[in-house]
């Protein structure tokens, strides 16, 4: 792959309006080729923040919130090469644009970054800790705090993110391993704890680790998964 890679973020937002302005300027400073913004029907003026404040940016909206759906939406509007999926509350590094674009060249056709809380704890410390060295770095599961990206081609092979209620990241994370090379970029994206803190630090490890155990070892659905999650 000599030519030069254009590339896309595709970020799935639903009731952000406190952030978004801030969140996109940081997006925007990276210089991607292309960046979407999928609403997913928010009720507090989200969308229309974006559509003001970035009229430049392409935004647009799905009938009701669901991530893989409105991931989905993007990636058919966008027109890039390699496609990158954020989240409107990560901040990816200052030249993550050229550390994808490196990769794919590589020969890799995905793959993600490793992880920071911010603001962080000892107990936030040790668990991203095992997720970076453990469950990233040696089983390459990608979740959708990885910002992970994948070329066009790959993407349009797989169908996209499946229509499930809870785990979609994951579910693409398991059939991107079986198409090819998987990158992982030591340099970190930072992203927000607020849940964690707003839940409780350990219950929500906990809920965590309670979502995988459910999916990989029981077989839950991603509908009883989802309820679990939220309550």
């Amino acid at each position: 792959m000599g030519q030069k890679q254009t590339i896309a973020i595709i970020i799935p937002v639903h009731n952000e309006s406190g952030v978004i302005g801030e969140a996109l300027k940081h997006f925007v400073s990276l210089g991607a080729d292309e960046m979407i913004v999928v609403d997913g029907k928010s009720l507090d003026g989200t969308y229309e923040i974006v559509k003001r404040k970035f009229p430049d940016l392409m935004c647009c909206q799905t009938a009701f919130p669901e991530r893989s759906l409105q991931m989905n939406l993007g990636a058919s509007k966008s027109r890039s090469d390699v496609l990158i999926f954020a989240h409107i509350d990560m901040k990816l590094p200052l030249n993550a644009i050229g550390m994808v674009r490196e990769k794919v060249q590589q020969g890799f056709i995905g793959g993600g970054f490793k992880k920071s809380y911010n603001p962080s704890t000892w107990l936030l410390r040790a668990y991203i800790y095992l997720l970076n060295q453990l469950y990233l770095a040696r089983m390459h599961c990608l979740v959708g705090t990885n910002a992970m990206f994948v070329t066009r081609e790959i993407f349009e092979k797989m169908k996209g993110f499946s229509d499930v209620a809870l785990l979609e990241d994951m579910i693409f994370s398991e059939c991107l391993n079986k198409e090819g090379g998987i990158a992982i970029i030591d340099h970190p994206v930072i992203v927000s704890s607020r849940k964690y803190f707003k839940k409780g630090v350990i219950k929500q490890i906990l809920r965590n680790v309670r979502i995988v155990l459910g999916y990989k070892f029981l077989h839950e659905s991603p509908v009883k998964l989802r309820e679990i999650y939220q309550g």
